[in-house]
C-alpha cells in the first residue's frame, strides 16, 4: 500500500488530514496551519527544463503514454469522472488508444436521480456509457442515498477526517476515500485515477511560481493508491509541460494565474495548448454549475437542498447551517482560518503549497 500522492496539513510537528482538527492545534501552538505537498513530487518537477518542443501532441502523448503504464502495472484501472474537462480528456485518451479501465464512477448529486440536478456528470457518463463492456468494464452511477446525506446530524462531522478530508465542509455526500476501497482488490494492485485541478501560477513582484492550493487536493488526503494524474511523480513532465502551456497562453502580468481564472474566449485556446479536450458542452467547460468561492452558492448543491425538502428532510439542512453558525463561533477570532458570508455561511482561508520558482526555460528548485 503507498500514497501515490502524499498531502497534509502541519501544524507545529503535528499532521492532520482535516483542516478543522489543524486549527483546533493552531489555537494550542499559535502556529498557522501550512499545507504540505507530496515531497517527491515537488522534487521531481523541480529543476526540469521547459519541453524544446512543446505542443498539444507532445503534453497529449505524455498522458496517454502514462495511462498505458498505469494499466500495464495494476491489475485494476478505475476512473473517478467529475464530468469535467480534466476527466472527460482521460475518459476519452483511454477509449481512443484502447486503454481499458476496469471501472469509471462518478458520484452524482441527486437523490432522485433528477436530470437538472445531474446535468454536469451526464454527457461524460454517456459518453463512457457507450463503451461499457468493451473499453470499459463498468460504469457506476453511485446517488445518495438519505441515511448518507445525515452527516450534518452528528455532532462535530466536520472535524472527523475518515469523513471530511482537507478544507471542506461538504453541502452533499460526495467523498473520494469513501468510494475509492470499492473493489476486493488488495490496494497495491489497484489505482483510481483523479483529475484534480490544472496548474496555477502566482506572481510576485514580476516572478512566476508554481503552486497548488487545498480547494481539490485537500479531498484525497491520506488516501492510498488514489493518483491525481496531473501531479505525478512518475511523470513530472506532464505538470512542467501543462504549466508552461498555461504560462504561453495568459496574461502573466496578474497575480493568480489559472484556467479558471481565463476569459471565456481564452479557455478553449488554453485547453488545446494543454492537449486536453472540450466536452462539448458551454457550461460543464466554464464551471457553470460547480464552482462557486463558497460550496453552498453552487447551483447543483442548491439544488440538492431542494430535494431535501421535498422529501420533507428540513433537519438535515437545519443542521447544515447550525454548523456554519458554530465554525463562526469557534474559529472567528483565529488568524487566518476562515472566511465568512453574511454571517450564515463560511469556508476555510485557502492554504498555499511550497511555491517552484518557473523561469523562461526551466522550473527552479
Amino acid at each position: 500500500m503507498s500514497n501515490l500522492f502524499d498531502c497534509y496539513y502541519q501544524c507545529g510537528d503535528k499532521k492532520f488530514l482535516n483542516i478543522w482538527q489543524a486549527f483546533d492545534e493552531q489555537f494550542k501552538t499559535q502556529q498557522v496551519p501550512e499545507l504540505i505537498l507530496d515531497k517527491d513530487f515537488l522534487s521531481s518537477i523541480s529543476n526540469l527544463k521547459k519541453p524544446k518542443n512543446l505542443s498539444r501532441t507532445y503534453i497529449k502523448n505524455l498522458i496517454v503514454q502514462r495511462l498505458k503504464n498505469l494499466r500495464k502495472k495494476y491489475k485494476y484501472l478505475r476512473l473517478a469522472l467529475g464530468g469535467g474537462t480534466d476527466s472527460f480528456s482521460i475518459l476519452k485518451y483511454c477509449v481512443e488508444n484502447d486503454i481499458y479501465l476496469d471501472e469509471v464512477f462518478t458520484h452524482m448529486v441527486s437523490i432522485k436521480s433528477n436530470i437538472k440536478s445531474d446535468i454536469e456528470y451526464l454527457p461524460a457518463l454517456m459518453y463512457a456509457e457507450k463503451y461499457q463492456g468493451q473499453q470499459i468494464g463498468n460504469v457506476v452511477r453511485i446517488h445518495p442515498i438519505i441515511n448518507e446525506c445525515e452527516f450534518p446530524l452528528q455532532n462535530g462531522w466536520y472535524k472527523n477526517p475518515d469523513f471530511i478530508r482537507g478544507n471542506h465542509l461538504p453541502v452533499r455526500p460526495s467523498i473520494p476515500n469513501q468510494y475509492y476501497k470499492r473493489s476486493n482488490l488488495p490496494l497495491n494492485e489497484s489505482v483510481t485515477i483523479f483529475g484534480f485541478d490544472k496548474p496555477y501560477v502566482i506572481n510576485e513582484q514580476g516572478k512566476l511560481y508554481w503552486m497548488q492550493m487545498d480547494s481539490g487536493l485537500g479531498e484525497i488526503m491520506g488516501c492510498e493508491n488514489l493518483l491525481p494524474l496531473f501531479f505525478d511523480k512518475e511523470n513530472p513532465e506532464l505538470t512542467v509541460s501543462l504549466t508552461y502551456a498555461l504560462l504561453e497562453n495568459s496574461n502573466n502580468s496578474v497575480p493568480f494565474i489559472g484556467y479558471d481564472l481565463q476569459s471565456k474566449e481564452n479557455k478553449f485556446k488554453i485547453l488545446n495548448a494543454m492537449g486536453l479536450e472540450s466536452t462539448g458542452h458551454y457550461f460543464i467547460d466554464h464551471h457553470l454549475l460547480g464552482k462557486s468561492k463558497y460550496e453552498y452558492q453552487n447551483k447543483k448543491n442548491r439544488m440538492y437542498h431542494k430535494e431535501l425538502q421535498q422529501l420533507g428532510r428540513q433537519d438535515i439542512i437545519k443542521a447544515y447551517f447550525r454548523t456554519h453558525k458554530l465554525i463562526i463561533l469557534q474559529y472567528q477570532s483565529l488568524p487566518h482560518a476562515i472566511e465568512i458570508l453574511d454571517n450564515t455561511i463560511v469556508k476555510s482561508v485557502l492554504r498555499q503549497s511550497k511555491k517552484i520558482p518557473i523561469f523562461q526555460d526551466s522550473f527552479g528548485a
